[in-house]
C-alpha cells in the first residue's frame, strides 16, 4: 500500500506543478519586478513650446492611469470596445488588477502546495527504505521542512 500512496502523493504533485507552468504562463510574471524597466519610450518633437505642452496620455491615446504600466496600455479605443460587463473605464481597471492579484495568490498557494507535497514524497520514500530491517542505520534528525535524513552502514556483499 505504501508504493501505491507514493505514486498517489507523486501525481498529485505533478498535477499541482502542471497547474503552476499553465499559471505562470498566463501571468508572464508582470507585476513581480521591483526595478523600474529598462526600456523607455523616448518621443521626438520638434520645438521647446511642444515639450512644454506635451501630454503623454493623448500622445498614446490611453488614460492617464495607464501610463505607469509599461507591459500592457491599451488605448481608449479598446478600452470602449472590450468593456468588461458594461462597466466604467475606472472599474474595468481595477477589475484587471484584482483579478491579476488573485491569480498571482493563487499560483503562490499552489506553489506552497507542489513544495508541500515533495517533502511528503520525500518522508514516503525513506519510510519506505527503512522497512528492510537487515541493515544497519544511523538517523539525523528530521525537520518540518525536510525528511529524516538515513545513513546506511555499507556492508559488504559476496
Amino acid at each position: 500500500m505504501q508504493a501505491q500512496d507514493i505514486k498517489y502523493v507523486n501525481y498529485k504533485r505533478m498535477v499541482e506543478a502542471k497547474k503552476i507552468e499553465k499559471l505562470k504562463s498566463n501571468l508572464h510574471m508582470l507585476d513581480d519586478s521591483t526595478e523600474k524597466p529598462k526600456n523607455k519610450h523616448l518621443f521626438f518633437v520638434d520645438s521647446e513650446k511642444e515639450v512644454k505642452e506635451f501630454d503623454a496620455a493623448k500622445r498614446l491615446d490611453t488614460l492617464p492611469e495607464l501610463l505607469p504600466r509599461t507591459y500592457n496600455r491599451p488605448t481608449k479605443k479598446t478600452l470602449q470596445t472590450a468593456r468588461l460587463l458594461g462597466q466604467t473605464d475606472a472599474d474595468s481597471i481595477r477589475y484587471l488588477a484584482n483579478e491579476r492579484r488573485r491569480q498571482y495568490k493563487e499560483l503562490t498557494s499552489r506553489i506552497e502546495r507542489e513544495k508541500e507535497l515533495h517533502i511528503v514524497s520525500q518522508k514516503m520514500e525513506v519510510l519506505k527504505n527503512l522497512m528492510d530491517k537487515t541493515q544497519k542505520i544511523k538517523k539525523k534528525e528530521e525537520t518540518k521542512t525536510t525528511p529524516a535524513v538515513y545513513k546506511w552502514v555499507a556492508q559488504r556483499k559476496r
